[in-house]
């Protein structure tokens, strides 16, 4: 055999080998004991609202031995009338037949769910199961969702004066917006949960929420569920907030709001009209829990909490009253801003400075306190400026974390520096007191007579929402 036809023959075996090793089907395992494994063998949903699509959540199927295997079926309980949906190694349906998965490796599947409206007022709960045969061994995964049937509000202008129902909650979709001259009134116990970047917005008519000591008026995210690295409840900015604009009086008693961008903004209230807020609590908001732009507020008995920038931001103008309020942040994350901006002017976009007084600005018995070095800044132009008066705006009997301390008798009256309050645990949003509390005794001249949770004020009472 000549050199030349070795050469080929040799290399047409080898080609020939490879390919058949190639070829050859790697062998399943088919033994009775064998089964698969899971990361979790229950998925779990928080409160989904009917008809919103939940988010996905995904666990991981496990060939634990060293052979490829295949799960014979794959399938929803339920099947099509099921609640939930599935994907498995990419492919969705409600039933998957013949997947194979190699030796010592997984697949993911992911679950979501959307929940039917029933005409239920009470929550319900939703099941399904995922199943799976494997060499003839049935295992299963469990689903389970809480759900709830609720009003809906998607781009709504409400037109005449109206009361929302509080037998179930009400979700808002983009906006909900009450018109001009209209009156919503919102009884306690109302639940309203927001979409995200959702607003109520009240343009130039009026908000009445009428919450209860113990059965508040509660304004949050619609979204209850955990995130993968965090729960639902610490995750701020989920929502735009309530925004008043030429609002008429409007009245808030005893309302929690948290998670949003801006808890409360008023914009340029006119003809005196007033946002009266008595007892609310705002936590958790991303920019800021209360943000006045020429709005006129009266606050009392209020906690103005946790926010990524401001606690509080009152600007440019208007008329505002705060007595025993409690303006506390110890955001977790880093904040470069003080917890309190009280500021008269605003530059516009030709860097001209614009100057807008405040007709009265007063602040009683309240506390200013945070985990910066300083919390309060007064951005006020100079009244040696030309036509420019001196700021209206008091502090009287008020503990205040301030690195200019209050000895600006102008504007400081009976007031306190840098003296701990020593909340309770600011961090998840408790700011009551301790017994020992510096606040305790050091308002003058107090006429509120309970504190934010319906107990008794002392004589001297104590400064800020709680007693």
């Amino acid at each position: 055999m000549s050199v030349l036809k070795l050469f080929f023959s040799v290399a047409l075996v080898l080609v020939l080998s490879f390919f058949l090793s190639n070829c050859k089907k790697e062998k399943l395992n088919l033994s009775a004991s064998t089964k698969v494994s899971f990361s979790s063998d229950t998925i779990l949903f928080d409160t989904i609202f009917t008809t919103v699509g939940s988010t996905t959540k995904r666990f991981k199927i496990y060939n634990r031995i060293n052979q490829k295997i295949s799960i014979s079926n794959i399938w929803l309980e339920q099947g099509t009338s099921s609640m939930f949906r599935i994907n498995v190694d990419g492919l969705s349906g409600v039933g998957f037949q013949d997947i194979e998965i190699e030796a010592k490796d997984s697949l993911y599947v992911f679950v979501e769910v959307t929940i039917d409206p029933n005409n239920a007022n009470s929550p319900m709960v939703v099941l399904d199961k995922i199943k799976f045969i494997t060499n003839g061994n049935e295992q299963n995964v469990v689903l389970t969702a809480w759900g709830q049937d609720a009003y809906f509000h998607n781009k709504e202008i409400i037109t005449n004066s109206t009361t929302w129902a509080n037998d179930k909650p009400h979700v808002i979709y983009n906006y909900c917006a009450v018109d001009s001259n209209i009156t919503l009134n919102i009884p306690s116990g109302t639940e309203v949960f927001s979409h995200a970047n959702a607003t109520l917005l009240v343009y130039k008519g009026s908000l009445n929420c009428q919450g209860a000591l113990g059965n508040p008026v509660s304004f949050q995210q619609d979204r209850l569920e955990d995130y993968l690295l965090s729960s639902s409840d610490s995750v701020s900015g989920q929502w735009r907030g309530i925004r008043f604009f030429e609002a008429q009086n409007s009245q808030l008693d005893y309302v929690e709001i948290k998670n949003a961008l801006i808890g409360i903004q008023v914009d340029t209230a006119k003809f005196g009209h007033t946002i009266t807020l008595n007892s609310v609590k705002i936590n958790n908001s991303s920019y800021a829990g209360l943000l006045t732009q020429g709005g006129n507020v009266s606050a009392v008995n209020s906690l103005f909490g946790n926010a990524g920038n401001y606690s509080a931001l009152v600007s440019i103008g208007g008329n505002v009253s705060f007595d025993h309020c409690t303006f506390g942040n110890y955001w977790e994350a880093q904040r470069n801003s003080t917890l309190f901006v009280f500021k008269n002017y605003y530059e516009d976009a030709n860097s001209t400075i614009n100057y807008r007084p405040f007709t009265n600005a007063i602040f009683t018995n309240n506390i200013f306190f945070g985990s910066n070095d300083n919390e309060f800044l007064l951005d006020t132009l100079s009244s040696s400026i030309v036509g420019v008066l001196p700021p209206n705006v008091s502090f009287a009997n008020c503990l205040i974390k301030s690195e200019d301390g209050v000895g600006n008798g102008a504007v400081f009256t009976s007031s306190f520096a840098n003296n701990d309050p020593s909340f309770s645990d600011p961090t998840y949003w408790d700011f009551s007191l301790s017994s020992s509390s510096f606040a305790k005794g050091k308002a003058n001249n107090s006429t509120v007579v309970i504190d934010i949770e319906g107990n008794s004020r002392s004589t001297p009472a104590t400064l800020g929402c709680y007693e």
